[in-house]
């Protein structure tokens, strides 16, 4: 029993819808508020309380399934005549799997009676009627990652031609009578195209580009000029030919037609745009520029944008409801599942005085990844021992079709380049254990900073980063202190944008995590709310973006790292990642310089000089996982107050390539660079930013309840920045 929401947030009064897949019967849907994430394999437990709502007493179940693969289908007008076919598509193939045939371009009537399908494998290319009858076959397969040009006719007197031209080298087979010809005109009234998938699947990984169909066969010569990149339009003219332009748009999921066959398709399940074509000449990497040389799609077998799923629950919060973590819990026996979101305030509300942004792209780059449950062995020698799995990973790696995250591969070993919320995510879950932290991380740890400022009985909002994208700097007006989550890594231009006219504006922000506003990110327009990123070459990556593909589909940005864009993290707060590793955390030693600003350790039993945070749940202590460092050369304020520096890491916290070149120098060992620093600093009207600069950090504020040097400092900060006129300047 597994489902998911239409969004991550709503505001009060709004309307959110769930859908849900059971295995059981019926199944009980509650309201409730997170307050804090756990479990019983975790330091700490789940905290959650009913709230009141207009919710059914049970729920019939059902199952739903997702269908996992990308394509393009596009319906055909009902007023064409059928009088033979043609299907020509370039195609450049990443997974040829033996004698399993991948459809690159069909043409099949509505009830499957009539219609051809073009396909490969690695023993061949074939046409095939459509009850899957071999029509035609060449014995010579298109070369993996390199582009080919397929071709089959079939006229109006039966006769077919297949062609492969492959390089330099073309391949041909002539069949004269092997079909029974066209005797009866029939019209194209429900007819359907697709490219990259025939009617029952049958997907192809790979690329595809420049596909052309027709209902009459064309000549050998126009074979041969198609095959030589001339236009289809100009070749064939529009008169019952479609000529899809698959990479014209890269950023919508409509797809127009040069000719008239068709009114146009759509993208299903989000294959990747912006990737050359077979024409591209290597002079542009950026696809606005040559639009032309950038018409091709990149299609896997495991494209999952929109699960698809019907709804089960509908939810209208409660007009005053408090904003902050809910989710809703769905119970069957001894079967739960928490489908989380978030209350936003509602239009008109006075603004809170501290607000919280949870860094929800974040969750969505790391939604479903399998790698626990896949690299199970493999973790043990990174982490030193064995931490465990959440069994929802181990059934994650069973279940494909759930789409994958943004550290992922697909089957061919091309990298993830997008994530959706429209589709069931099992690890944003409050009480999902994390190996990497021994517990909390993301969701479930971003809750515990709200269980601390519900415990200093704070009066605060929560927002999401699409309030953020959706909204701006005015999402973020009017609150005196706006705190980040635990790990913000992924964030757009506008994002960044906001965050510097709240602090520019005299507002004070609270950076309480590490490895933040890393990779720069855009959101589709769509109900799947998708994010996009391209990694960049020198960068901290589970993969690398191919040749010419580093700008983003959406914008058309470079992507990769804010860094290589001019907008280090150190800029903006102070702070930008500097190392990782996952053995154990340290903690900070306070510097002379924070004499500068004395009142942040208050009550904090802590002497210049003296270490703090070294202790705490999950790796130990406050500078641990994720860690950032300051450093003017990056663009860290020359004012910036360094309050306390991480020490006692273990040569398992790595330095990341960012930072990493060829020296001839002696290194120094350890490297300085692999530290956290607390900063602060104040700008002019009165803003102010104080960054942690480490993903653990929020994690060890729990320790003892709350009743610790790292919470007590945070706490310090807090109340200075909500209260006082200047933010920074010791007292």
């Amino acid at each position: 029993m597994l489902g998911y929401g239409d969004r991550l947030s709503v505001p009060a009064g709004g309307r959110i819808e769930f859908k849900v897949s059971s295995e059981l019967p019926e199944f009980t849907p509650t309201l409730q508020r997170l307050r804090r994430g756990g479990s019983p394999v975790h330091e700490c437990d789940l905290l959650e309380e009913e709230v009141a709502a207009d919710l059914p007493a049970t729920v019939p179940g059902r199952v739903q399934v997702a269908r996992a693969g990308s394509y393009v289908e596009a319906p055909l007008r009902d007023d064409v005549p059928v009088d033979g076919a043609g299907l020509a598509i370039w195609l450049s193939p990443t997974r040829l799997d033996g004698d399993r045939e991948q459809t690159v371009l069909s043409l099949t009537a509505p009830d499957g009676a009539a219609g051809y399908l073009l396909s490969v494998s690695a023993r061949g290319c074939a046409l095939r009627d459509a009850g899957g009858t071999e029509v035609a076959r060449l014995a010579v397969a298109p070369v993996e990652h390199q582009w080919s040009f397929l071709a089959a006719t079939v006229s109006r007197d039966g006769e077919v031609r297949l062609a492969l031209h492959r390089g330099r080298q073309s391949h041909f087979q002539d069949l004269r009578g092997q079909q029974s010809g066209f005797t009866d005109t029939r019209s194209t009234a429900g007819w359907m195209l697709r490219v990259g998938a025939g009617p029952r699947g049958e997907f192809f990984n790979g690329r595809l580009a420049r596909p052309v169909v027709a209902t009459t066969g064309w000549a050998a010569e126009a074979t041969s000029r198609l095959a030589g990149g001339e236009d289809a339009v100009t070749v064939l003219g529009t008169g019952g030919v479609s000529a899809l332009a698959l990479g014209r748009d890269p950023a919508a999921a409509a797809v127009a037609d040069d000719g008239s066959l068709t009114a146009g398709g759509t993208a299903v399940n989000r294959p990747a745009s912006a990737v050359p074509g077979p024409f591209w000449r290597c002079r542009e990497t950026d696809f606005r520029r040559v639009p032309g040389e950038y018409d091709a799609l990149h299609l896997h077998e495991d494209d999952l944008d929109d699960a698809g799923w019907e709804t089960d629950v509908v939810l209208t919060v409660p007009a005053d409801g408090a904003s902050g973590a809910y989710a809703l819990k769905i119970t069957a026996g001894e079967h739960v599942d928490r489908i989380p979101f978030v209350v936003t305030p509602s239009e008109g509300t006075p603004p809170a005085p501290v607000l919280v942004v949870l860094p929800t792209w974040t969750y969505l780059a790391y939604a479903n990844w399998r790698t626990y449950a896949e690299f199970e062995e493999e973790r043990v020698a990174l982490y030193g021992e064995r931490r465990g799995v959440d069994p929802r990973d181990r059934w994650l790696a069973r279940h494909p079709e759930l789409g994958k995250s943004l550290y992922d591969v697909h089957t061919d070993g091309s990298g993830v380049m997008y994530s959706s919320r429209a589709r069931p995510i099992v690890n944003i879950r409050p009480d999902y254990y994390t190996p990497t932290t021994r517990g909390l991380r993301h969701f479930a740890q971003d809750l515990s900073l709200l269980d601390w400022l519900d415990r200093r009985g704070e009066d605060y909002a929560v927002i999401t980063d699409d309030e953020l994208e959706d909204r701006g700097a005015d999402a973020l007006a009017g609150h005196r202190v706006v705190i980040t989550g635990s790990h913000p890594e992924y964030s757009s231009a506008r994002m960044l944008d906001a965050y510097q006219a709240h602090v520019d504006s005299g507002g004070r922000l609270m950076y309480l995590g590490g490895n933040g506003f890393y990779h720069v990110t855009a959101r589709h327009e769509g109900p799947s709310g998708a994010i996009e990123i391209r990694r960049a070459r020198g960068s901290q990556t589970a993969w690398a973006s191919g040749a010419g593909e580093e700008h983003l589909s959406g914008t058309g940005e470079p992507g990769g790292l804010w860094r290589w864009r001019g907008r280090a993290p150190q800029r903006q707060f102070g702070v930008g990642m500097t190392a990782q590793g996952f053995d154990e955390a340290s903690g900070y030693r306070r510097t002379p310089q924070s004499c500068a600003a004395d009142w942040v350790f208050a009550g904090v039993d802590v002497a210049v000089g003296e270490v703090f945070g070294d202790e705490g749940p999950g790796l130990g202590g406050a500078a641990g996982d994720e860690i950032d460092r300051a450093d003017v050369a990056l663009g860290t304020p020359a004012d910036a107050v360094v309050l306390a520096t991480s020490v006692g890491h273990s040569a398992s916290i790595v330095l990341v390539p960012d930072d990493r070149t060829i020296s001839y120098a002696v290194p120094t060992a350890p490297d300085p660079r692999v530290r956290s620093d607390i900063v602060i600093f104040g700008r002019p009207g009165g803003g102010a930013v104080f960054a942690v600069g480490s993903i653990a950090w929020s994690t060890a504020m729990t320790h003892k309840g709350g009743d610790n040097a790292v919470s007590r400092l945070t706490g310090n900060v807090l109340d200075r920045f909500r209260d006082h006129p200047d933010p920074v300047a010791d007292a």
